[in-house]
């Protein structure tokens, strides 16, 4: 067999085979018996059909069954005997056979890419030990009263402070026309009837929010400001806006007593919440830390390499990343018609970060190689057990679904990346 291997364009070759007759004459045989005892003609028994006769009259059913047998068999004898790193087969085409002089065929191929690695141990890192201070504590201690907080009608005059709960009417005007007809998408901004809203940062437009301390119940106060650049809805970007905002209803924030919220998190002391809060926010700092000592790595690797990616496999992972924001999105409780409107950034988007993660995964590829990092048969049954306890599944469940979607391969590459990571941390310069 002769290969002939040319370059197609970035990550692509164009591989032409030629097998000679003598290679080929077997699976030629073989079809042409599977037909001869297979094959129905008007006039013959089963199996008593001559072979010219099968030959003409099932010319193109053979010709097919033929070109698919050895196709199948030379294609990848050829990938191995060029040692090429195939990512996926792309086209096969100008097929030619014939009996007598063999068969001779095209394939177009995604390959993986070809690039040097940068030098990669003493990556500078700064290593720093995460601490969690007493104002922290108290401070998400402080958060979780908040969480547990009741709201009882204020007495009458009452003035709204930050935390309460506040009814009101509302309506937006930008050069006396409604918000709503300056950026038709910003309707639950533009007015309100009995609207309610608790008076903290980020539930609301903040200039509102902040207007709405000090005011009563039947106040109503008109409130000037002017949309920031980084408004979402571009149509209000530094747009000058006049709302007229009108408490009706004031409730008040009450907060537990320490008895009321030991009761709601089950625990005996306000010390072992403190306690247990703290270790809680080290657990999150540390994984925080580490996550920052990662990105470094990450951003170093990415900036001192730039080379293409084979399209198959990026459009691949375009669609997974796709699929990933999707689900994100639906737990946000974001609409399908809200990605619509937004569909050429999400996609530019998903692009580039699928294009990030796909160069990352060949360059930690390439280093595990270059390391000889291996996964062990036992690390992926490790990381299977790991992962069931997030999943809430048995571990021989997870292990059946991931082999039934084909994902253990992805699996074993992620558990490869891992240690190479933690393998660059070692050898960081610190």
């Amino acid at each position: 067999m002769k290969v002939d291997t040319q370059n197609a364009g970035p990550c692509k070759v164009k591989v032409i085979v030629k097998a000679e007759a003598d290679e080929t004459r077997a699976d030629y045989e073989e079809v042409i018996k599977s037909f001869m005892q297979q094959g129905r003609v008007p006039g013959f028994r089963p199996g008593k059909v001559p072979r010219e006769i099968i030959k003409r009259d099932f010319h193109k059913e053979i010709s097919e069954e033929v070109h698919g047998r050895l196709i199948r068999t030379l294609y990848k004898k050829a990938i191995e005997q060029e040692k090429i790193k195939m990512v996926t087969l792309l086209d096969v085409g100008d097929v030619l056979f014939s009996p007598e002089t063999g068969i001779t065929f095209s394939m177009t191929l995604d390959v993986q890419p070809e690039f040097d690695l940068p030098k990669y141990k003493k990556i500078p890192v700064t290593f720093e030990e995460p601490a969690v201070t007493d104002e922290q504590v108290e401070e998400h201690v402080g958060r979780l009263r908040k969480a547990f907080a009741k709201f009882e009608d204020a007495a009458a005059g009452a003035a709204v402070d930050a935390g309460d709960l506040v009814s009101i009417d509302f309506s937006g005007l930008i050069d006396g026309k409604p918000v709503r007809e300056v950026a038709p998408e910003a309707k639950s901004i533009s007015e309100g009837t009995d609207f309610w809203l608790q008076v903290e940062e980020d539930r609301f437009l903040p200039e509102i929010v902040n207007a709405l301390k000090g005011m009563k119940a039947g106040d109503t106060k008109e409130v000037k400001f002017k949309f920031d650049k980084e408004q979402p809805l571009e149509a209000l970007r530094g747009k000058k806006a006049a709302y007229s905002v009108s408490v009706k209803t004031v409730r008040k924030c009450v907060l537990p007593a320490d008895e009321e919220l030991l009761k709601q998190v089950k625990l005996d002391s306000v010390e072992k919440l403190r306690e247990q809060t703290r270790g809680n926010l080290t657990e999150s700092a540390q994984q925080a830390e580490k996550q920052r000592r990662e990105q470094t790595v990450i951003e170093y690797l990415l900036k001192k390499t730039d080379f293409e990616l084979p399209e198959s496999q990026v459009s691949d992972e375009i669609s997974a990343t796709l699929d990933r924001m999707a689900n994100e999105a639906h737990y946000r409780g974001l609409k399908r018609e809200d990605l619509e409107k937004n569909r050429e950034a999400i996609i530019e988007n998903a692009t580039a970060t699928a294009k990030r993660q796909l160069r990352l995964r060949y360059v930690l590829g390439q280093i595990a190689d270059a390391e000889k990092i291996a996964v062990a048969d036992d690390e992926v049954e490790r990381k299977i057990v790991e992962l069931s306890a997030d999943f809430r599944m048995k571990p021989e469940q997870l292990r059946a679904q991931i082999m039934k979607n084909g994902r253990l391969e992805t699996l074993r590459t992620q558990i490869r990346d891992e240690k190479t990571m933690q393998f660059l941390l070692v050898e960081a310069k610190r």
